[in-house]
């Protein structure tokens, strides 16, 4: 690829059962090499260990079937060795790396530091409705690893009480964040989170909260917050006025757009910035959209 001059957009390492660097070319091409272990259960629980073998293989990103290209013995290389090699012949900064919490609780994560390449984000991801407490360490240990170099993290279906909890990135000085199938945090927790772009997925956020939060922003809460996206189920039975009591906001012009309720309003806070807070009611769903004035762009949608 780097001979041919392919150009390539990001690259992710995955951490799964196996390790997986995917590079991700502008054309929507995906290569991907797959490095797994020779341990007799698979399990990677160091990157010391010795590679078993290297699947190279292509993919369309808009196909579903993936074309094995070839494949490589270890050259007695292990998988971290492996990792280094690839990341330096394909060096560009847009690094990414996904986590699963709950298939990867044995592996060392400190020694990751000196293997990665500096990373923009992390990606922690869970399959389970429930973790041990073997699972909570080893998403804390990756937080407290990776969190202060780190510009975006994405929370994927993470449950987050006791000792795994919002706290535990509020302080954390984030361009992005993102919490998809957020279902057991209260209004208090997100309100402590000091990012610039924040989209949340949750079916418990109460309008109440929404309100409470909103009306903090225009008092001087938040000074970094350029944006937040919320994405809930929608309640018939909702007072949707309860969002917007007391906002003195004014109101712009509302609309339907390909058959979907939008209301526009704007509000400002304590020294004069103005914000836009758009709600798109969709049917099952409702996305309540907060955008700080000068900021225009989207970022949570290049996750």
């Amino acid at each position: 690829m780097k001979a041919l001059r392919i150009p390539i957009s990001h690259g992710t390492i995955s951490m799964r059962e196996f390790v997986e660097i995917s590079l991700k070319t502008k054309d929507f091409t995906e290569i991907n090499f797959k490095l797994k272990s020779r341990r007799r259960d698979g399990m990677i629980t160091s990157l010391d260990d010795i590679l078993a073998n290297l699947d190279v293989s292509k993919e369309q990103l808009n196909f579903a079937q993936d074309n094995r290209l070839f494949t490589l013995s270890s050259q007695g290389m292990s998988l971290g060795e492996w990792v280094q090699h690839l990341c330096s012949i394909f060096q560009f900064e847009h690094y990414g790396a996904d986590f699963s919490i709950d298939r990867m609780s044995q592996l060392e994560v400190q020694s990751l530091r000196s293997i990665f390449p500096k990373l923009l984000k992390i990606n922690l991801i869970c399959s389970r409705d429930e973790l041990n407490e073997q699972d909570n360490l080893y998403a804390q240990t990756v937080l407290r690893a990776f969190l202060s170099d780190v510009q975006i993290v994405r929370l994927i279906s993470v449950p987050l009480h006791g000792n795994l909890s919002i706290a535990h990135i509020a302080t954390a000085n984030l361009k992005q964040l993102c919490l998809t199938g957020l279902n057991n945090s209260k209004i208090d927790d997100i309100l402590t989170l000091n990012s610039e772009w924040i989209n949340i997925t949750s079916g418990q956020i109460m309008l109440r909260d929404m309100n409470r939060f909103f009306k903090l922003w225009m008092k001087g809460s938040h000074p970094r917050l350029k944006g937040c996206f919320i994405f809930m189920e929608r309640d018939n039975n909702t007072d949707w006025t309860i969002l917007l009591k007391g906002l003195r906001a004014e109101n712009a012009e509302d609309s339907e757009v390909e058959e979907l309720e939008v209301k526009n309003v704007t509000i400002k806070n304590s020294a004069g910035v103005s914000a836009r807070i758009r709600i798109c009611d969709e049917g099952l769903f409702v996305s309540v959209q907060f955008s700080v004035s000068n900021h225009k762009s989207e970022p949570w949608i290049n996750f």
